[in-house]
């Protein structure tokens, strides 16, 4: 029962835990990438030089990488939300004072919020790749353009 309590408590920390986790370095290289495509598309503009469509395509991944990265975040706090209501439900259906037909429904609602919790991480974990890899895709786009460009 401890264990549960424990883990209550840990998803509980999660949920607000995954709006701050690593992910903002993500958010930060393709926030900086949009900026660079952004100055050097503007540097072009002035001196009517072609804007070649590379730089377009790096600052559109680097944008999809950042719109990613937020679905990420958003999955993660579900799927930390599920479980801690699983951790609930478990805990009550331990209370000996109530009847056993309902501690099994609490035993399979807590059944239900897992199934929940792991399908919100599996596609948070898929996200996370995704805008990962788009961030990556746009620093070499982007390191391709400068080094073709200039």
């Amino acid at each position: 029962m401890e264990k549960i309590i424990e883990r209550k408590k840990q998803s509980w920390d999660g949920m607000f835990y995954s709006i701050q986790r690593i992910d903002l370095l993500i958010v930060s290289f393709c926030g900086a990438g949009i900026y660079v495509c952004l100055e050097t598309i503007k540097f072009l503009n002035e001196k009517k030089m072609p804007c070649d469509y590379l730089i377009k395509i790096a600052g559109g991944i680097f944008l999809l990488g950042i719109i990613l990265n937020f679905l990420s975040q958003h999955f993660g706090f579900k799927s930390n939300q599920q479980d801690y209501l699983m951790c609930e439900s478990l805990i009550d259906a331990n209370n000996k004072n109530l009847k056993k037909c309902k501690r099994k429904l609490l035993k399979e609602e807590a059944n239900q919020y897992d199934i929940c919790s792991e399908k919100y991480s599996k596609l948070t974990n898929i996200l996370n790749y995704f805008s990962m890899g788009a961030m990556f895709l746009g620093l070499i786009l982007l390191l391709i353009y400068f080094s073709i460009t200039f």
